[in-house]
């Protein structure tokens, strides 16, 4: 498999991808270390995400994405397509979520193996409170 090269992205794509970008979409990492194919776009966008269970815009992701090697980087939708197909890996240690009206973080999507707990992720779930306390399943590996 060949694995795509950074590019250098015209500013106008950034800002326009940006834009498009809803702001209450959040990535968190719980920490696991993830089964990655080296230098692949999917580990390369992941890599971006270095906090461990503190949500990380979306947008913020983006942008440091865009600029791994100075100035070349992953194009925003590649980045996205990742971040999607990572929700369906095996398992799965970054998760997407909104940030709801309350502050609390929801699940985006089913995620069907997720690393911090042993059952399935349905969207909608609290994974993480307004507070930065994990709720649930995911209480105990955020501690």
């Amino acid at each position: 498999m060949r694995h795509r090269e950074l590019e250098r992205l015209a500013e106008a794509t950034l800002v326009e991808a940006i834009a498009r970008t809803p702001l209450d979409h959040w990535l968190i990492w719980d920490g696991t270390p993830c089964r990655r194919q080296a230098n692949s776009l999917r580990s390369r966008a992941l890599s971006c995400v270095r906090e461990v269970w503190t949500p990380v815009s979306l947008r913020a992701v983006l942008q440091r994405a865009a600029t791994l090697s100075g100035e070349t980087g992953l194009n925003p939708d590649t980045v996205r397509s990742a971040i999607r197909m990572h929700q369906a890996a095996r398992p799965a240690a970054y998760l997407l979520v909104r940030r709801a009206p309350s502050g609390d973080y929801l699940a985006v999507t089913d995620v069907p193996w997720p690393a911090a707990t042993p059952g399935p992720l349905c969207a909608g779930d609290l994974v993480l409170d307004r507070h930065g306390r994990a709720f649930g399943r995911f209480a105990v590996q955020a501690a």
